[in-house]
């Protein structure tokens, strides 16, 4: 019986991080604000296949001289879901004054839903027509902390550096209203 509770306490304390880490990560996808399925968006997506990168930082680089809302989200997650459609539109009347949406797919490192085969659907589904990067690992991540939960979504200025943080499903007015101070 001892070793029993033993092994018990052992396996405890070995899973209790990793359930921590992935209540960190969900902490966002439980908000009021869940809920958000496909809408008409009647806008062709400009990729409908993710790009893999196992670094974000550095696959920002491409976006120099923009202003960027780069968004870190999950298929499986109600508020990320809830801000598409906001972000479709933003892109659509911001792309030609120097707008970029970059979606950042936690998908691949997720316990919950599909996994990466999950993001390409998923992007057609809702008419996603900005970029969506799947990343590869946690360590594609580094330098954006999502441990408060996801959406998180960060304001890159046009010189690559990070203007707001948000935590949490945002409206497509917040999102308006700060970007045009940057364009």
């Amino acid at each position: 019986m001892k070793e029993n509770r033993s092994s018990s306490k052992k396996r405890v304390a070995l899973t209790a991080p990793l359930a921590v880490g992935a209540a960190m990560l969900l902490v966002g996808c439980f908000s009021p604000m869940s809920g958000g399925g496909p809408r008409n968006t009647a806008q062709i997506p400009i990729s409908a296949t993710p790009i893999v990168t196992t670094n974000v930082r550095q696959s920002m680089e491409q976006f120099q001289g923009k202003v960027v809302i780069l968004d870190f989200w999950a298929t499986w997650c109600g508020p990320c879901r809830s801000e598409i459609p906001g972000f479709i539109a933003l892109q659509n009347e911001y792309r030609d004054q120097g707008l970029e949406v970059v979606g950042v797919s936690i998908d691949p490192i997720a316990p919950q839903g599909g996994g990466a085969a999950a993001v390409e659907p998923f992007m057609k589904k809702f008419g996603v027509n900005y970029t969506i990067m799947m990343i590869q690992g946690q360590s594609a991540m580094a330098g954006y902390d999502v441990s408060q939960g996801i959406p998180t979504t960060y304001l890159v200025d046009r010189t690559g550096k990070i203007t707001k943080t948000y935590v949490g499903s945002r409206s497509k007015t917040l999102f308006e209203q700060d970007l045009k101070q940057l364009l």
